[in-house]
């Protein structure tokens, strides 16, 4: 050995003790990225396909062009759909964000294991995706897969449910349910993180960013299977958008219309950055992709669920009832439509069918694939049901029955009433009494809420302030009661 290779291994002895000095110090803020060794850039042959979620946030079921929007302009989303398969009764599990993020990445009903509700801010450490729950990025990490989370998690904020700890080899995005779209600089759950770490922030919009993360991370990975998950922010609140977007709209669209397409086009421009990488790289043909919606649009951000009554937060259609393409060259023909009732809870098991996985026999979903290449022309799902608090719901066939926030259950033929206006449960009360019996023996199977609603917590602030508000005007004036 040379003197040159003595020094030199030395000093690598040397710094490996520094290292594991330094790591007794380090916290999960702290902690370096690992680089990645130098591997094999050649896909080997016959490797599985590799599996990309592109989850979109709150956006109205009619603001896209696939869906007969006039004026909101999707083109790469349309043109994903005429390459693949839209499903016109695409479900998901809630009509709110975190668990209907639980039920995609689970396979499950998220009420069975009490992810019923989003987190309060107030929320203890136990509130998010049970750690007990197998996500599909821990299924595919078991098989080889690179796996990724980017976005928006939304599924607890503590140290062990961060995405780097639910079989994602990395995370970057931030843990709240909401953020701006432009540079903070403040730190919480609402920050972009690294892993577990905080990123100082320095792009221009967060669309923009996120699918530039995503697409450098696909150029990183093309050489081996793997599973992308991207869940973009937009369009939820707050109406942020750059305003070269907000010019670019229709001149039809005023206020915060205008604004909601300004984000839509930044979304949809996004996804068509990802889906470029894939094409880029040369693994189009060998990836699966999934696009949906986690719920219907709300009234603050403007959204348009038409033809559908109701919206985010109420199990109406507008609030469950979500745009859905899947894309699977070899599989799926070319700009098809499915009608037949289909469900988020169908994404897992039908990745699992792709990388080559055994099928789980806990998953509330359906491996769609023989449906998607005409094996199959029944439907994939029977029953579907829905609970949210005193909220509940039913779909069997065309008919669905619905109890709004505990009223008397309303019934409904969606085939020839998708709109919901004409309640038929006084003309048929047989068929409600068999539908409610169906839905009581699935309540039973569920878990209570393992915490309490978003939603609960505002209220109860709400009425704390008017509380404090009634006795300070009592104090002013003495006639007034509490």
């Amino acid at each position: 050995m040379t003197s040159n290779q003595k020094a030199l291994v030395a000093s690598g002895l040397c710094g490996l003790a520094l290292a594991g000095l330094l790591g007794m110090f380090v916290t999960d803020d702290d902690a370096p990225e690992v680089e990645e060794e130098e591997v094999d850039r050649e896909r080997p042959e016959g490797a599985p396909p590799n599996i990309v979620v592109l989850l979109i946030d709150d956006a109205g079921y009619a603001d896209f062009g696939m869906n007969g929007s006039p004026h909101f302009q999707t083109p790469a989303i349309d043109a994903l759909a005429a390459e693949g398969v839209r499903f016109t009764a695409a479900y998901v599990t809630a009509p709110i964000c975190s668990p209907s993020r639980a039920g995609i990445l689970s396979g499950r009903y998220p009420q069975r294991f009490g992810h019923e509700f989003n987190p309060p801010s107030n929320a203890g450490p136990e509130a998010g995706l049970p750690v007990t729950v197998t996500t599909l990025a821990d299924v595919l990490h078991e098989r080889g897969y690179a796996t990724a989370a980017i976005g928006k998690w939304h599924l607890g904020r503590s140290g062990h449910f961060n995405p780097t700890r639910r079989g994602f080899d990395s995370f970057y995005g931030f843990l709240n349910g909401e953020r701006s779209y432009f540079p903070m600089t403040q730190r919480g759950p609402q920050d972009l993180k690294r892993g577990t770490r905080h990123v100082p922030e320095s792009f221009d919009y967060l669309t923009d960013e996120l699918a530039s993360e995503a697409s450098d991370w696909i150029g990183a990975h093309a050489h081996e299977p793997f599973f992308l998950y991207v869940a973009f922010n937009a369009v939820h609140m707050p109406l942020d958008a750059l305003r070269e977007d907000v010019m670019a709209q229709a001149p039809e669209l005023t206020g915060e219309r205008r604004t909601l397409a300004a984000m839509t086009a930044a979304v949809d421009r996004a996804i068509g950055h990802v889906l470029d990488a894939l094409e880029r790289e040369e693994i189009g043909d060998e990836t699966v992709v999934f696009l949906l919606n986690d719920n219907g649009a709300g009234k603050q951000n403007h959204g348009d669920n038409a033809p559908f009554h109701g919206g985010k937060g109420n199990l109406y259609e507008g609030g469950i009832r979500v745009p859905y393409v899947v894309r699977w060259p070899g599989v799926t023909d070319d700009g098809t439509t499915f009608d037949a009732p289909v469900s988020a809870l169908d994404i897992f098991p039908t990745a699992l069918a792709a990388a080559g996985a055994p099928p789980r026999e806990e998953l509330d979903g359906v491996d769609l694939r023989p449906w998607l290449d005409g094996d199959r022309a029944d439907a994939p799902h029977p029953l579907l049901f829905w609970r949210l608090g005193e909220s509940w719901a039913i779909r069997d066939g065309s008919m669905k029955l619905l109890s709004d926030r505990g009223g008397t259950p309303q019934l409904f033929d969606l085939e020839s009433d998708p709109g919901e206006q004409v309640d038929l449960s006084s003309q048929d009360p047989e068929r409600v009494a068999t539908l409610q019996r169906r839905y009581d023996a699935w309540n039973l199977q569920l878990a209570a809420p393992a915490f309490e609603s978003a939603t609960e917590e505002r209220a109860g602030r709400v009425d704390k302030r008017r509380k404090r508000k009634g006795k300070a005007k009592a104090a002013d004036d003495p006639d007034q009661s509490e």
